[in-house]
């Protein structure tokens, strides 16, 4: 074998090589994977454990519902629904420490100190980091439902209609009981 001959087969092996090593690099992706990449082929699940609303005295106009929702991607929980025949709306609640700024009307005041109250106000929307199951649950964060057709009673079920920015509407159903599961 010729010199020249031998060094046109090495540089050939030596360019398939190349070609062959370059398509078995990882898939990883990086930010700036182009569309289509596996960076981009992520699906946005959505798990929703736990779903329960607590029953409600026979004259409350309002009600409250409860679950642990969790999110593949990093998701908002803007807001829900329900049939009209259950609640008039639903608002996303969370309950806090009321501050002397916060707080309106008759607060329990003894001398230059406020008596620790807590209070509940609407939030604009929930968010979902990526992978952490968030708790609505009493005390904290939870959806508050308004206008109640009906007392929520133990053992009753209804549908809620959750809406995500990214993962869109999910049907949610829930459990009317006495105490948390």
């Amino acid at each position: 074998m010729n010199r020249r001959h031998f060094l046109s087969l090495t540089t050939a092996a030596a360019f398939a090589a190349v070609i062959v090593l370059g398509a078995c690099g990882d898939d990883s992706g990086d930010a700036d994977a182009t569309p289509g990449t596996s960076a981009e082929a992520t699906t946005d699940a959505i798990t929703i454990d736990g779903a329960w609303a607590r029953t409600s005295p026979m004259m409350a106009g309002t009600g409250a519902a409860y679950f642990t929702i969790t999110s593949s991607v990093d998701d908002v929980l803007l807001g829900a629904s329900v049939d009209p025949a259950i609640a008039g709306s639903i608002q996303l609640h969370e309950t806090k420490m009321a501050t002397a700024t916060t707080m309106t009307g008759d607060s329990a005041m003894t001398g230059d100190s406020m008596a620790p109250m807590m209070e509940m106000a609407p939030v604009d929307r929930i968010t979902l980091p990526a992978g952490s199951p968030v708790a609505l649950a009493p005390g904290g964060l939870h959806l508050m439902l308004l206008d109640l057709q009906a007392p929520l009673e133990a053992g009753q079920t209804f549908t809620l209609t959750v809406t995500l920015d990214e993962a869109g509407t999910r049907d949610v159903q829930v459990t009317v009981r006495d105490d948390a599961p």
